[in-house]
Formats: structure tokens, C-alpha cells, sequence
């Protein structure tokens, strides 16, 4: 006698057991990350194992009970994290999967194709001043200019510079994204650098009290190119 029988996917199997995962994502290839990851999750009594899907599992654990994650890529090319479970996306389902992307590090290797920009930020309080200061634990989103020559749009994952002011940062375009493209198909892209952490910047300005820097730019790089440029913050008071 034949019977006949539902497959389920392994991701919904193992719901039976366990109340929610965490999923890393490489955040360039957006390729699953397992190996190489230390987890810190306060309030939780048991680590999680890792299935054969590559996703961190939680057995017997509630989710209510997860008060701050850590992540540490230790080896690994990726910006670490810690934070509170607000500030995570925590998706509303039963038997959640939380996703997290690995913003990569200055010293990633990008495989072919990636468009981007390898920097530093310096934060200078005279412009054309030689000497500058390195801005450290700031957010560095590159922007893109739209199709219309007026948007600038943000890449949808921000990087952040390292204490010597190092930073990547890359551009993952959809299919319906159209970016304008000049006469020799580059495309035009900026910076927006943003302080993490709150700090006085020289003399008090629309700019300091939001803790953002002038964007910089417009400069434009080959699609599937990740250029090197030399681009100070300039001067934040302007």
C-alpha cells in the first residue's frame, strides 16, 4: 500500500521544537553566515545550536525571555553587534526568524561585480586644512542618483568606519532600481556619514545637533567597480 505524505520544509520542522532562530546574513551576497560567530543572548539560560540550514536555533527558549543580543564575528570580516531586542527586526509570526545582515569591514573581499567605495573619513574643521582628525564608529550610507537626476537614494544597508576612520560601503541594486548613468555608463554616488555616537563637533550647527556630517560627493564609479577614493568630511559647520 502506497501512502501518500506532506514534505515540509526543514525551517518549519523544526518550529516543533524550538520557538525562534536567528539567521545571519552576509550582507554583500546576502549568503547564510554559521561558522566562525560567537552569540552572546542575555536573559536566555541555553545557547543555540546551529541546524543544518545554517540558522541559530534556540530549543525550549521564549522569545520574551531574549533581553540584548551580541554578535561577534571574531575572524570574520563583519562589523560585530550589540544591541536590545528593540533593536532587532523581530518578525510577528509564530516561531519567528530573525534576520540580520553583516555590514562588511574594511578589510572584505568583495567578489566581482560588487560596486561600492573603499575610504576614510577624516573630519576637518578648516577646509583645505592638510591635518584632520579620523571619525571613528560612524555610519557611512552611499547614495545613489535616481534615474530622474534629482534623488538621491540610500543603499539599503549602512556601513560604519573603524577608529582610524576606514570605512566600505557598497550598493546592492533591485531590478527596479534605475539609476542614472553618465555617457560613459558610470554612476553618480555620495556619501552621508552619520556619528553613532552623540559628540560635540566644532562650533554648533544645524549639522553637530543632528550629529550628521555634510554629504560629500557627487562622484561616479563603474557599476560592478569598487573604487578607492580619498574623500574627507570637510568642514561640519557648513
Amino acid at each position: 500500500m502506497t501512502q501518500s505524505f506532506d514534505v515540509k520544509p526543514f525551517e518549519e520542522a523544526y518550529t516543533r521544537r524550538s520557538h525562534f532562530a536567528l539567521e545571519l546574513l552576509d550582507a554583500v551576497t546576502l549568503e547564510r553566515v554559521s561558522r566562525g560567530i560567537t552569540l552572546v543572548a542575555e536573559g536566555l539560560r541555553r545557547k543555540p545550536i546551529v541546524n543544518h540550514s545554517g540558522l541559530f536555533v534556540w530549543i525550549g527558549e521564549a522569545l520574551s525571555s531574549l533581553r540584548r543580543l551580541s554578535i561577534e564575528p571574531r575572524h570574520l570580516p563583519y562589523e560585530s553587534f550589540d544591541g536590545s531586542v528593540e533593536d532587532l527586526e523581530v518578525p510577528t509570526t509564530p516561531s519567528p526568524i530573525i534576520r540580520r545582515l553583516l555590514p562588511p569591514l574594511p578589510s572584505y573581499v568583495f567578489p566581482a561585480g560588487i560596486t561600492g567605495l573603499r575610504s576614510r573619513l577624516i573630519e576637518q574643521s578648516v577646509v583645505g586644512l592638510d591635518a584632520g582628525q579620523a571619525v571613528g564608529k560612524a555610519e557611512v550610507w552611499l547614495q545613489w542618483l535616481d534615474d530622474d537626476g534629482v534623488t538621491w537614494r540610500d543603499a539599503a544597508t549602512p556601513t560604519r568606519t573603524l577608529d582610524n576612520g576606514d570605512f566600505v560601503c557598497f550598493l546592492r541594486l533591485t531590478t527596479s532600481d534605475e539609476p542614472k548613468l553618465d555617457a560613459d555608463g558610470r554612476l553618480g554616488v555620495r556619501l552621508a556619514p552619520r556619528r553613532r555616537e552623540r559628540a560635540t563637533l566644532p562650533r554648533a550647527s544645524a549639522a553637530s545637533r543632528s550629529h550628521r556630517f555634510p554629504t560629500f560627493g557627487p562622484t561616479h564609479v563603474r557599476l560592478g567597480r569598487l573604487a578607492i577614493l580619498n574623500l574627507p568630511a570637510g568642514d561640519p559647520s557648513k
